[in-house]
């Protein structure tokens, strides 16, 4: 009896330190991304991992106590709707996502299954707030691109940039304005992917050093199902429409479409880096091109769709004449 409590204690302190450990670098994570964004994006894609961390290590109580304990935190310093989006993404992908592969769903469905669950928290806030605030927040987001875009403006101008420059830079930025006010949906998406993806990568590295989970399926097996293609297909037709009400829908499931053949794109990548001897630094270099040039973007997704047909990852095997 006394042993047991004697054990119990030390290991009661080991989750509350693990647990105040992880309020704390979750909450600078995504303090540093509210305060500094275009540095502080990378900073805030790691802020959910605290949260998984303890959820693997310590229980659902001690990633309860890490999403409560920054949530609190980020509202007392940024105000409540920061608490309220610091909830809405590292709340979902920092405790959902360790629930689905706990329970033994392959990587790809639980990366799958957390950013729909985040997109229906998102969408339920979206009509909540608009009903309650009789605000129409479609108009508001679209104003809010506008005023940023023109912002952006002023600082070139400010800048010295005249004539037939700026007028080129205002026509650009309203078109880019535009784009942006219909595909928002999609970019919402794609973000939220790329922070579960992160995460799920993470969540992996973790698991395998302290054998917490069964192993997560490798990212460069990913597939998308074959009826994906009618999808595109159909999206790509319905752009053809004379209505904007179709259109728009259309422009962002295409989006998701091909940001999904772009994931399999890069698993391909993946696959034929893995089958040679390239340094991890020459690794990271690439796969930097391969997101931040929009040309090489293209090809990847073009890479991704190509492999349904072609299989890019079985290595071809020369017959002998």
């Amino acid at each position: 009896m006394d042993s047991s409590a004697s054990s119990a204690g030390p290991a009661l302190r080991d989750r509350l330190k693990a647990s105040l450990l992880g309020v704390v670098s979750s909450f600078v994570l995504f303090a540093a991304y509210l305060a500094v964004p275009p540095i502080g994006i990378f900073s805030g894609i790691l802020a959910p991992f605290p949260a998984s961390y303890n959820r693997l290590l310590h229980g659902r109580m001690s990633a309860l106590i890490v999403l409560l304990g920054a949530a609190t935190a980020t509202t007392a310093l940024f105000g409540i709707i920061a608490g309220a989006l610091y909830l809405g993404i590292c709340g979902i992908i920092g405790f959902v996502m360790p629930e689905f592969l706990l329970r033994g769903t392959s990587g790809s469905r639980a990366l799958l299954w957390t950013t729909a669950a985040n997109l229906l928290l998102f969408v339920l806030a979206f009509v909540a707030y608009s009903t309650v605030s009789g605000t129409n927040l479609p108009q508001l987001v679209t104003a809010e691109i506008s005023d940023s875009m023109n912002q952006a403006v002023a600082i070139y101008e400010k800048a010295g940039v005249t004539g037939e420059d700026l007028d080129i830079l205002k026509s650009s930025m309203a078109t880019g304005a535009s784009l942006i006010s219909r595909l928002y949906p999609a970019l919402v998406t794609a973000l939220l992917v790329g922070i579960a993806g992160c995460n799920l990568a993470l969540i992996k590295k973790t698991s395998a050093r302290f054998s917490l989970l069964e192993p997560i399926d490798d990212f460069s097996t990913f597939r998308t199902p074959d009826r994906l293609v009618w999808v595109l297909i159909a999206a790509g037709f319905a752009l053809l429409l004379p209505s904007s009400i179709l259109t728009t829908p259309a422009l962002n499931i295409l989006m998701i479409t091909l940001l999904l053949y772009f994931i399999q794109g890069m698993s391909v990548v993946s696959a034929v880096i893995s089958r040679n001897s390239i340094s991890a630094f020459v690794r990271v270099i690439l796969y930097a091109l391969l997101i931040i040039q929009p040309y090489l973007l293209a090809l990847v997704a073009g890479v991704g769709l190509f492999d349904l047909w072609v299989d890019f990852r079985t290595p071809k095997t020369q017959e002998n004449l």
